[in-house]
This record gives C-alpha cells, structure tokens and sequence, in this order.
C-alpha cells in the first residue's frame, strides 16, 4: 500500500510539473550554454532604456521581486553600460553607489522620469543634482563614494558579470544561470495580472535545475 501511494504521488507530482511547464514554455528561453556562479537571480536593467522605464512605472518590478520572493534567493540588479556611450557608464556607477548607500528606491524613478518623460537629466551633473535633492545625502558623503576605489572595483565586477552573461539587451532576467524571462511575451498574454504571473514564472524557474 505504502509503495503504491508513492508511486501515485510521484505520478501527481510529475503530471504537475509537466503542466507547469506547458504553462510557462512560451514565457521563458533557455541558454545553451549554462553560466555557473552566479546570483540566483541577475536582473539587468539601463536608465536609457524606454521599456525598461514603462515595466518599472507599469509594475514596480524592482520592489516587486525584493517582496514576493524568498529572503534567501540572491538577487541582484545590474545597470548596463552599453546604452548610451559615457552617460550610460556614469549613470551605471550611480546606481552601483545608491545600492551600497541604500537609496536606490529614492532615486530609481527620479532618475528613469528624468531621462525618459521630461528630459532634464542628460549629463552627470543633472544625475548628481537628483540623486543629492532625492535622498537627502550630504554632497561631503556623496563625493566620498564617487571617488571610492571599492566603488571602482563594484563597477568592474557589475561589467564582468554583464560580459560573462553575454548580454546584448534589456530588459533582462537571468535566472539560475540557464533560464531568462521573455518580458514582451508574458506582457502580451496576461496583461491585466502581469505581476502574479511574472513572480509565479520566476519562482518556477528557481525551481528547475540548470541541468533540465
């Protein structure tokens, strides 16, 4: 009796899983390749990017997925450099320097505002100006961080792990090393609950292995 419990509780389980996957299969691609020590959960993101704007004003999905999923899932967000020449680097290294101060969620729709609807933000000094009136830090404080050579040494690795992954886009979600996240198709097919379905996608993914 015992065994045969097992048996259709295995069968359950794998019938669940086969549908999940017929559910989600349009929702996500798969990287040939696998890429090994990584966070979790790499999202990747540009200040210059116009989607990326309208899914963070649309969904607050940088705070969505700090939210919904588990504390013990490493996430990290990464801002890409190959938007926007020199003022997509500068504006990498600010938001590289709010994540160590704390105060990206002050300054990320400021920012994004500024540079995508009323286009007051175009050179460092607009981005200095914002990130100082929006978070309340001294500019003593601010400059300290600027010149920090462990900030250089972050902006590094944010370009390494971005070159290892072999990203040429964004918006962008790299999940387990193997699994990244179709945003314009999950937006198309479920429009009205778009966050229920992205976060219910992104912890069925942390679910499979990269070896599936």
């Amino acid at each position: 009796m015992k065994k045969i419990l097992i048996f259709l509780y295995i069968m359950l389980f794998s019938h669940t899983t086969f549908a999940l996957e017929l559910n989600h299969i349009k929702e996500y691609k798969i990287k040939k390749k696998y890429i090994s020590q990584t966070p979790q959960i790499m999202q990747f993101f540009s200040f210059l990017c116009p989607y990326c704007y309208e899914l963070e004003k649309t969904y607050n999905i940088s705070n969505l997925i700090r939210k919904k999923i588990n504390k013990n899932i490493n996430i990290k967000t990464y801002h890409v450099n190959f938007l926007g020449g020199d003022l997509g680097k500068i504006l990498t290294k600010i938001w590289i320097i709010s994540e160590q101060m704390g105060v990206e969620d002050k300054i990320i729709m400021p920012i994004f505002k500024g540079i995508q609807e009323t286009r007051t933000i175009s050179d460092i000094h607009d981005i200095k100006n914002i990130f100082l009136k929006k978070t309340g830090i001294s500019i003593h404080q601010y400059n300290q961080f600027w010149n920090s050579f462990f900030i250089k040494i972050l902006i590094q690795k944010n370009n390494y792990d971005i070159k290892k992954v072999k990203l040429d886009y964004v918006p962008a979600m790299l999940i387990n090393g193997k699994y990244t996240i179709k945003y314009s198709t999950l937006e198309m097919l479920f429009k009205n609950n778009f966050s229920s379905k992205y976060i219910a996608l992104i912890k069925f993914l942390l679910l499979k292995n990269h070896k599936n």
